[in-house]
């Protein structure tokens, strides 16, 4: 197994240091896929229409091992990496994630282990996830409303069962944040209803706009819901204050004047922040891929047998890095482009 490097490294990127892209951005966040498949069919990421039962995701045999994704993550952390998010797909329909879990945990304790979840496996699997080193989860609930989740997520949803995991993680001592994707006209009307839960169960609600990811959920602007759209709503609850962020931070982050904690917002199209995006993602097959809306990667499994080759080759591809699709999606000519699907290169 590839050594992990030691804390002073994440301190000196902490810091301002360590390896920067074109644009001046530190690697310090990993988006680590672990399988491609998911349970649902959620209108912005895998629509059903497309993605039916017929579909046929990659068999496990093709994705990365652990060990392979071990060392893939020993090699960021070599590189400054502090913070690694496990992704899917849905990442735990992964058989038995907590062993990937422990052995991330093996290369260095000071890293920030997360994962996002839709949450409907997450009640069984809490404790498991917390005894085996992982710090935090994110869990996606997209409406209290049965129907409108459903509609969604094109498959039956219980949000009761979501926010039981909810409180099952926080029992068991994991971080814990929520998020919600707002689109117009379909789960606009739960805006103000998931706020009041977050606020009666402490935890903080990030709310997403609708993104034009992937070439398949027929994004339109029309349909995005603004974070700016979301505070005035909000407004019927209490006002809120913005708080003070840090570089790489992807959400923008709010206090309630009423002191029924905070809330967050994801604005990558009215508010783009590519200007100190600081992630990179691997797909669950192994390839690279420097932007949420790359349309290729590089693949990193073939070198995996070369010994020391992965930190030399990723610092070459983030130097180069210059993405910033979201600053230009008014002007870029997303048809000739053809993104990656989100559940293919991780979320």
């Amino acid at each position: 197994m590839i050594a992990a490097a030691p804390s002073s490294k994440r301190e000196a990127v902490a810091q301002g240091e360590g390896l920067a892209d074109s644009r001046g951005r530190w690697l310090r966040d990993l988006r680590l896929s672990v399988i491609d498949r998911c349970n649902l069919r959620c209108q912005y990421c895998m629509p059903a229409d497309v993605f039916g039962e017929d579909f046929r995701f990659r068999p496990l045999s093709e994705l990365l091992t652990f060990d392979q994704l071990t060392a893939i993550a020993a090699a960021f952390i070599e590189l400054g990496v502090s913070k690694i998010r496990l992704t899917g797909g849905e990442p735990l329909l992964r058989p038995d994630l907590p062993a990937l879990i422990r052995q991330l945990r093996a290369l260095d304790d000071g890293v920030d282990l997360a994962l996002t979840t839709n949450g409907l496996r997450l009640a069984a699997m809490a404790d498991k996830l917390r005894e085996a080193g992982l710090n935090r989860v994110n869990v996606s609930l997209d409406a209290l409303d049965p129907e409108v989740a459903a509609r969604m997520a094109w498959r039956p949803v219980d949000p009761q069962r979501v926010i039981q995991a909810i409180e099952t993680a926080q029992a068991c001592g994991l971080g814990v944040k929520v998020n919600t994707v707002i689109k117009r006209g379909v789960n606009d009307s739960q805006i103000v209803p998931l706020a009041k839960l977050s606020r009666e169960i402490g935890v903080t609600l990030r709310y997403i706009e609708y993104m034009d990811v992937g070439s398949t959920n027929r994004w339109q602007a029309s349909e995005v819901v603004t974070g700016t759209e979301i505070r005035q709503q909000l407004k019927e609850l209490s006002e809120v204050q913005p708080l003070p962020g840090e570089f790489g931070d992807v959400a923008r982050n709010y206090r309630y004047t009423d002191g029924a904690g905070e809330v967050g917002f994801i604005e990558s199209v009215s508010r783009p922040f590519c200007g100190s995006c600081t992630r990179a993602r691997v797909s669950a097959e192994g390839t690279l891929y420097t932007c949420l809306f790359s349309s290729h990667g590089l693949p990193l499994k073939p070198l995996l047998a070369q010994g020391n080759a992965l930190p030399a080759l990723i610092t070459k591809a983030w130097r180069k890095r210059d993405d910033r699709y979201s600053e230009l999606r008014k002007s870029a000519k997303k048809d000739s482009v053809h993104p990656e699907e989100m559940w293919r290169l991780g979320g």
